[in-house]
């Protein structure tokens, strides 16, 4: 689908002034799907989970195919990986590339649907409930305008223009996002209090030290953004929700390096993960992470 989804016009000049600076780079191959069994080693045997996913364009798999559905969802997000398992079944996929964790007023007539709308949709239509076994949430990105972090750490007189783009999105994230985001993920855990809560974070664009796209110390400046922005995160999750952060499995992966699993071709997919990035970044560390497994033993099998 088109770049209208970015919901933010300046992403798309960024990442165009960011692959002219880059020049050409790999796109990537896409792995083959299925490598980790039927199973994904992970489910135990009869037993089904229900699973519901929310977010923005990292959780939709915008980028992870070129082929694009509704709301920016492709075959390669992390909610179709998860769905492809054998026991996993994947009840919504409210994803939607351009999604913010706040809720847009006044809300637009037609396009991203952000977070509290997401919800309200899957309670209206009866797929979250007390019953559900497994949420996932990947959002905040679009909230701490990330279209304008790029633009600023992409222009010139770097590193001076970018600091303080991303000391804006930091005071943002801290002050505003994050009661919000608090008050959707306790809705959440309230309207489904025996699924899995899983919130995943957002990886390193950049691959440090390796110049190219952005001077090096705009990257370090960036990649500590997302650092900071994925802390803000992490610190709202309730109870006994999981945060799945994403750095490390992304590491020597980034923009600027041999393989990378952000794109960057100069066209409306860039910026985000690419196939690989999912099957062998988002897709292992939730696995590693979540327990949904255990949390339906405990609760039972309807």
């Amino acid at each position: 689908m088109a770049p209208g989804f970015l919901r933010r016009p300046r992403l798309a000049a960024a990442v165009v002034l960011l692959a002219l600076l880059a020049g050409p780079a790999p796109a990537g191959a896409a792995p083959e799907r299925g490598g980790r069994g039927d199973d994904g080693g992970h489910h135990p045997r009869g037993r089904t989970v229900d699973y519901v996913a929310l977010g923005d364009s990292y959780a939709s798999g915008y980028g992870g195919s070129d082929v694009v559905a509704e709301c920016g969802r492709t075959a390669f997000g992390y909610p179709a990986l998860l769905d492809a398992l054998h026991r996993v079944d994947l009840q919504a996929d409210a994803t939607c590339a351009g999604a913010t964790a706040l809720a847009t007023d006044p809300a637009p007539p037609a396009g991203p649907v952000d977070l509290p709308q997401q919800i309200d949709t899957v309670l209206a239509r009866g797929q979250l409930h007390r019953g559900t076994d497994l949420v996932t949430v990947t959002i905040g990105g679009n909230d701490v305008r990330f279209g304008d972090v790029v633009a600023a750490c992409a222009g010139p007189g770097l590193p001076a223009t970018c600091a303080p783009a991303i000391t804006g999105a930091r005071e943002y994230a801290r002050t505003v996002l994050a009661p919000g985001l608090a008050a959707s993920l306790q809705r959440l855990r309230d309207a489904a209090p025996q699924a899995e809560l899983v919130v995943t974070g957002y990886p390193h664009l950049f691959e440090a030290a390796v110049p190219g796209a952005l001077s090096v110390p705009a990257q370090e400046l960036f990649n500590a953004g997302t650092d900071e922005l994925n802390a803000v995160i992490s610190a709202q999750l309730p109870g006994d929700a999981v945060f799945v952060d994403v750095v490390d499995e992304f590491a020597g992966h980034g923009i600027g390096s041999p393989d990378p699993w952000i794109r960057l071709e100069g066209g409306p997919f860039d910026l985000h993960p690419n196939a690989a990035g999912y099957e062998q970044g988002y897709l292992p560390a939730i696995l590693a992470d979540a327990s949904f497994d255990d949390r339906r033993g405990r609760h039972g099998c309807r």
